[in-house]
């Protein structure tokens, strides 16, 4: 079963290949929560270290050609040793190249979870949601688009915005905990597409389980660092929210979570 207390047991090295402007953010929040994160970009690098880690990040927020053959290459070795990989599509709905790019690797590699905000999982359905590059965007629905997103691609979703949403297998539940000030410090977007990746391998058995721990985890940590001296300024919020990471227990997840169950 998975819980923040085997997270902090198995300590599972985090493969992240993210954008350059959240890398440190990612860093602390996963040591802070309690799993072992790598930022390895080099391909032989990876087919060394992809072998003992629980899961594989792939934020494409800095895209490049090269960056591109390096997703390509690291999902490649993640599935030759059944790492499990999430995919951050970030801003995949801004341009034509990023849209590219998230086809390709969910066509024709092995993506364990998809995570991204309504904005981006309503682009890659087809659903029409107003979005600014990587801003989020507001949806009635958020558990309809994971949901649809789930059906289309037959593999778990993590939808983000005001409410969260998780789709597995067709079942779908909605997540009202988190913090108004998240979107006000950057880098928290990704850090959480971090998180999932670092609880997505500890129950291969229940995945769906490891995605709402790891959502319930993130968010009840936010509402904590809002709710500290100065949390409802941006810099503190930043200190405050790994501070908070490294603080939450399951016994706060059962205490305050906040879910609805959606089909």
């Amino acid at each position: 079963m998975s819980s923040l207390k085997l997270l902090k047991e198995k300590a599972p090295l985090v493969i992240c290949i993210t954008n350059d402007v959240v890398k440190n953010f990612t860093a602390n929040g996963l040591v802070a929560l309690g799993a072992s994160p790598a930022m390895s970009e080099f391909k032989d690098d990876l087919e060394d270290l992809l072998k003992y880690a629980g899961g594989l990040l792939i934020n494409i927020g800095t895209l490049t050609d090269d960056n591109w053959q390096l997703y390509r290459d690291a999902l490649k070795i993640a599935e030759k040793y059944n790492v499990p990989a999430v995919l951050d599509p970030v801003a995949c709905g801004a341009s034509a190249y990023r849209r590219h790019v998230v086809d390709d690797l969910l066509e024709n590699y092995k993506i364990s979870a998809l995570r991204g905000n309504a904005g981006e999982i309503g682009s890659l359905v087809g659903m029409d949601i107003a979005s600014k590059g990587v801003d989020s965007a507001n949806v009635d629905n958020i558990g309809e688009l994971a949901l649809l997103a789930n059906k289309k691609y037959n593999i778990p979703i993590v939808v983000t915005g005001e409410v969260d949403a998780i789709a597995v297998d067709g079942e779908v539940i909605t997540i009202h905990n988190g913090s108004a000030m998240m979107p006000k410090v950057i880098g928290t977007g990704c850090l959480l597409g971090a998180v999932v990746a670092s609880f997505i391998g500890l129950d291969k058995d229940n995945v769906f389980k490891s995605l709402e721990t790891s959502l319930l985890a993130y968010n009840i940590a936010g509402e904590f660092a809002e709710k500290r001296p100065n949390g409802h300024l941006p810099g503190t919020y930043k200190v405050e929210f790994i501070n908070s990471l490294y603080e939450v227990t399951d016994g706060d997840i059962s205490l305050h979570k906040k879910v609805k169950k959606y089909v």
